[in-house]
């Protein structure tokens, strides 16, 4: 099967959802953010995965009376953060933003600036643009003419130098190529991520290596693949490619040892006691027990610490970016 039907197979359910979401505004709640509780005691969305099937079907079918829709489901996804996000900005509520947007309605300014002013990520991750989609003009107009409590602080954020219809116009072009209408479009470490939203654990690991063989084989790509492959549960591939991490890697001793404890706790997880020992006896070498009794890089030093967090950032990144 090739990719194309693979991308069909998986819109098909979702597709299905959209039109049922579409028929009867009676099945949105179950497309609502509904808090519930695990055996474990952790706190869930049981409408979360109703709701990502929903959205990703509208990025691919987009209609101008679906704008009520795309209102409830921001709505949600607001509400979601609030909640249960504490820190952290991922493509759920940045898509579901775009979607509404993109109907540049100044009325909507409102649901933009709260799904902006969750958290702190948030307001840096999710873009002021969001809220002048519907030209400067009509949203100063909009804002001044309203007595919300955040009238002032909007008012103040838009400046004549960087907020200006044209800017508008190329945040919008780079939102569409972001979030293609067309399935095709899409890249493969797009769709991995997407079909593991929908429990599809194999179609996310042939997408993502997929991908990965069309990428230079850096550090990079490795700890990308490797990440997603031991998330899906495929441990032994997940071994495999961190050994290539370690085979490429020029990077100084501290940082090969984080990479190292990876490749140890990898083949403990996959039931490979003795290799993960093997691992554990080669960190130790890599960086010798200081005066202190505790190995560099490898046990609570400023330097470990460093390069654990460098590492942890560049596998599970975080949205950064001043979106003002």
């Amino acid at each position: 099967m090739g990719f194309s039907d693979e991308r069909e197979r998986l819109l098909r359910a979702p597709g299905q959802d959209l039109e049922r979401a579409r028929r009867s505004p009676g099945a949105w709640p179950d497309l609502a953010f509904t808090a519930d509780r695990t055996a474990g005691g952790r706190v869930i969305d049981r409408g979360k995965a109703a709701r990502r099937s929903v959205l990703w079907a509208l990025q691919y079918d987009r209609r101008p009376q679906d704008l009520g829709l795309l209102r409830f489901l921001l709505q949600q996804e607001t509400t979601f953060y609030r909640e249960l996000v504490p820190w952290g900005l991922a493509s759920d509520l940045t898509l579901a933003g775009f979607l509404v947007a993109e109907h540049r309605q100044s009325e909507d300014i409102w649901l933009h600036w709260s799904a902006k002013n969750i958290s702190f990520d948030t307001a840096l991750g999710y873009h002021l643009y969001h809220l002048l989609t519907g030209g400067i003009a009509a949203a100063l107009d909009t804002v001044r003419a309203s007595a919300h409590p955040d009238r002032g602080r909007i008012l103040d954020d838009i400046t004549s130098d960087r907020h200006t219809d044209a800017a508008v116009e190329r945040w919008l072009d780079e939102q569409r190529a972001r979030f293609p209408s067309d399935p095709a479009e899409e890249s493969l470490r797009s769709w991995a991520h997407h079909a593991a939203g929908q429990g599809e654990r194999e179609a996310s690991r042939l997408f993502m290596t997929a991908w990965a063989a069309g990428e230079p084989r850096t550090e990079s790509t490795l700890n990308t693949l490797q990440f997603h492959l031991a998330r899906l549960g495929y441990l032994t591939e997940a071994v495999a490619v961190q050994r290539e991490v370690l085979a490429v890697s020029d990077a100084p001793p501290e940082a090969t040892a984080f990479d190292l404890l990876t490749l140890g706790r990898l083949q403990r997880q996959a039931g490979d006691a003795s290799g993960a020992w093997t691992t554990l006896e080669e960190t130790r070498d890599v960086c010798p027990p200081t005066s202190g009794g505790c190995a560099r890089g490898c046990g609570g030093t400023s330097s470990r610490s460093a390069s654990s967090s460098s590492r942890r950032h560049r596998t599970t990144p975080r949205l950064v970016v001043d979106s003002r």
